[in-house]
């Protein structure tokens, strides 16, 4: 008979080999070491996995090269990753697994452009955490879904969204140490949808209370985001609220696209030049707007984001 704790570790990555796949990617965001070393590390990983026919650890390196290729640009390698990940967590009857792999995925779909095939995979991701009881990817997969929502413009369904994932956070424990990032993104796209509402004031305190928790943590992630978001506020607002900031949206849109280059986030940084092509725009500097849109839509064309790619044409030709 088969004991629970056996049943588990056939269901889960054994601890160590899990920690090591950790540690690669830590090792390659902190800039110690390259690209092409990290990724050759982890394959010769689930090589190991594979000899040894241990499907979670084999399913963990995949999820671990999923990852990378995404934080790359690698859409398309990246979902070939996932999907064998998936896949091999299906195997051993691991619906926790799976579900993160459809979080995942629903990105790798929404820097696409498919918003319905991310929005299908964010909803099945809740359901099967909410069946599980697993606030933490409940709420990943609610925020991930109101910044979908976003994009599509339904922004009353955005803030609804954003508010279940107020109450979501409630939930967590308050030394978690990945809390702050979450909240800087929720409200990050809090203020998004402030900004579309014209309630400027609204947007500004959001902005300003990512770029607080941003600043706090340091980390280049939520420093991209946090800056963009507050460049975006103020070309709108058109000053600062208070004397703790300067009020020139280049100045974040610059601290924005310092900090995605620092982790090497392509996609990203192609996201912040946009925005900040945008904010250009609006401010009467269109011959500039337009050279730096034109650059932005061969950014996203290269890194297979077609929807954007698409939004960056279209606003070349309304500058021109």
């Amino acid at each position: 008979m088969v004991n629970a704790n056996s049943r588990q570790f056939h269901m889960e990555p054994s601890p160590e080999f899990n920690d090591a796949c950790i540690n690669a990617i830590r090792e390659y965001l902190r800039g110690a070491v390259p690209f092409r070393e990290t990724i050759n590390k982890i394959e010769s990983l689930r090589d190991h996995a594979i000899a040894e026919n241990h499907l979670p650890n084999q399913a963990r390196s995949e999820h671990a090269l999923g990852y990378l290729q995404h934080y790359r640009g690698n859409l398309n390698t990246s979902i070939q990753h996932y999907e064998q990940a998936r896949t091999l967590f299906k195997k051993v009857n691991n619906p926790t697994r799976m579900a993160t792999m459809d979080l995942n995925q629903g990105e790798n779909y929404r820097f696409k452009g498919d918003f319905n095939r991310a929005l299908q995979l964010y909803r099945s991701a809740y359901q099967t955490a909410k069946d599980l009881s697993a606030v933490r990817t409940q709420t990943i997969a609610a925020l991930n879904e109101g910044l979908v929502l976003i994009t599509l413009e339904q922004n009353t369904s955005a803030m609804q969204t954003f508010h279940h994932v107020e109450d979501l956070l409630e939930q967590w424990d308050r030394e978690d140490s990945s809390l702050p990032g979450f909240l800087c993104e929720l409200h990050h796209g809090k203020a998004v949808v402030y900004l579309r509402q014209n309630q400027l004031e609204e947007a500004w305190h959001s902005a300003q209370r990512a770029l607080e928790i941003a600043d706090a943590t340091g980390e280049p992630h939520q420093r991209g985001y946090a800056n963009r978001t507050m460049g975006e506020v103020l070309c709108q607002l058109g000053r600062t609220m208070d004397d703790d900031h300067p009020d020139d949206p280049d100045d974040y849109f610059r601290a924005s696209g310092t900090a995605f280059r620092e982790i090497n986030a392509e996609a990203e940084l192609a996201r912040t030049m946009y925005a900040q092509a945008l904010s250009q725009a609006r401010r009467g500097r269109r011959t500039m707007a337009a050279r730096k849109l034109q650059y932005v839509m061969i950014m996203f064309t290269k890194l297979g984001m077609v929807d954007d790619a698409a939004r960056a044409a279209e606003a070349q030709l309304a500058v021109l």
